[in-house]
């Protein structure tokens, strides 16, 4: 009889990689992921291929590089998962507001033999049959905020969608009691009660979603008020916890920026303290004997200016920077080195095929991701030269050792009927001549594609910026300054690896 082999996929949703001890940051409290990465394999390059929320959660499952083929769409029935492939094993998810990934329409519960779905925050999903709030949405603006937002173009749409998500989110948040009550503590509790109740005399593969640190970053110290934010204990102001998603200008100060950014991490921490529980619940029962645990995220959070978001708040625009798409990924399995650091690229679409191969379960040709066991165990120094992130039909970046380059796309508002945006695909001619493409391959894309959501994030536009960037990671790690007029050869080559790639994941 072959060993029992169980693997548990772990997501916290918009968690910046930067927000961890393991990772470098000096000042935030992250003692059990810090332990977890001291037990396992830390990547410190791993990086999301399609982004946001649907799009990484399809190239995880999938094992496939989605950037060039789908955006913001249910998962479709040609689609082959880990769940569908872990058929005869235990195949649960978990999972905190699931409309987004796993409602019917959404399909991204498919193949998964038992779930468990907390319906908790979702201002599109309200589920809470109270009326009124004992808060009110004043409490939480400074003065002058409205004055400001009101003066934008798109104002009156920004303030109207605010207004809605902070009266159905506060009528439910009402009702929290402890921290128990936060949607990273329903997840994990109801987690560990379903291993309790497992038969451990099978393989299980189990998916752990978690809504936080998402916004809105409603920490701790929001609800409580003998507590204060350990982050920012001083700061007086009014509590900037969700904020409307959109380019800053002059809604906030620099000081309520960086209170945001502590909300944050305060989110963070009490992430981490209920990864230490189930970790805890993992240890008891035995199960970190025969279990691969991949910890990560779909992608970060931008929340400022600069390094912090390049003047964004949330996922409210298609721009590939580090902030966003640069993610955290600790891989934990018996056999494997305790804690290693690979530099070498690593991607979400790796998570389906390396979940498979350590459950002896045959990895699809339909996969073109890579198992990351040759390289967790030291047999390989590499799966792939660099990593290329984006958005599906808006922007595509490639990151190398030494550089980062990000190619905007024509935009959604400027496409007619009839027009073919050839941005995307004006790499398929000389393709073609070179072989990377098939003759007769069909390029061109319907309006249908081109006007697909491309995000849920309210308040979010399908802007670009106008040039291509290119940004020096051995001296700019968080891109800042755009050396591609002083670069123009650097820049040429990368495109040349960008379009050849994404041509050739065409063909496959």
């Amino acid at each position: 009889m072959k060993p029992i082999k169980n693997s548990i996929v772990i997501v916290f949703d918009s968690w910046t990689h930067t927000y961890l001890g393991c990772y470098g940051n000096k000042w935030i409290k992250t003692p059990n992921f810090d332990r977890f990465a001291r037990e396992g394999v830390l990547f410190e390059n791993a990086y999301s291929n399609n982004l946001p929320t649907q799009p990484n959660r399809r190239s995880m499952m999938t094992g496939r590089f989605g950037l060039h083929e789908v955006g913001w769409k249910p998962l479709r029935q040609e689609d082959t998962t880990i769940a569908d492939l872990c058929y005869g094993h235990a195949c649960t998810a978990i999972a905190y507001n699931p409309p987004v990934l796993f409602s019917d329409k959404a399909g991204f519960a498919r193949g998964y033999s038992k779930t468990s779905f907390s319906y908790g925050y979702s201002s599109t999903h309200f589920r809470n049959d109270d009326l009124y709030s004992h808060y009110n949405i004043e409490e939480f603006l400074d003065e002058g905020f409205l004055e400001r937002l009101r003066a934008r173009p798109d104002g009156d749409a920004l303030e109207h969608m605010m207004r809605a998500g902070y009266d159905k989110y506060l009528r439910d948040k009402q009702h929290w009691d402890s921290d128990d009550d936060q949607p990273v503590a329903v997840n994990i509790h109801e987690a560990i009660k379903l291993l309790e109740n497992a038969d451990h005399r099978h393989p299980l593969h189990l998916w752990i979603d978690n809504w936080d640190p998402h916004e809105p970053t409603d920490p701790p110290s929001i609800w409580d008020p003998e507590r204060k934010c350990p982050y920012d204990p001083d700061y007086k102001g009014a509590q900037v916890w969700y904020p409307p998603m959109t380019e800053i200008g002059d809604l906030y100060t620099e000081e309520q920026l960086h209170h945001m950014r502590m909300l944050y991490a305060e989110k963070v921490t009490l992430c981490d303290k209920y990864f230490g529980q189930l970790m805890k619940a993992l240890r008891k029962m035995g199960m970190l004997e025969n279990t691969l645990i991949w910890l990560t995220s779909d992608h970060g959070q931008p929340m400022g200016h600069g390094e912090h978001g390049h003047g964004l708040i949330s996922k409210s625009r298609p721009w590939p920077y580090e902030e966003l798409v640069h993610i955290p990924l600790i891989v934990r399995a018996p056999g494997l080195p305790a804690g290693k650091r690979i530099k070498a690229f690593v991607q979400d679409y790796d998570c389906a095929p390396t979940v498979l191969d350590w459950m002896d379960i045959p990895i699809p040709p339909s996969m073109t991701g890579k198992s990351l066991l040759p390289l967790l165990r030291g047999e390989v120094e590499k799966v792939r030269d660099f990593a290329v992130s984006g958005f599906y039909n808006l922007s595509w970046s490639i990151i190398t050792e030494d550089w980062s380059y990000i190619h905007w796309l024509n935009k959604l508002e400027n496409s007619t009927a009839g027009d073919v945006l050839s941005s995307i695909y004006n790499f398929a001619e000389d393709a073609t001549a070179k072989g990377v493409l098939p003759k007769g391959k069909n390029m061109q894309r319907t309006m249908e594609e081109e006007e697909e959501t491309w995000t849920c994030a309210v308040g979010g536009k399908a802007i670009v910026p106008q040039g291509d960037e290119l940004y020096d990671r051995r001296t700019d790690r968080f891109q800042l300054k755009n050396v591609l007029k002083e670069h123009t050869d650097v820049a040429d080559k990368l495109w040349e690896q960008l379009r050849a790639f994404m041509g050739e994941m065409k063909t496959l």
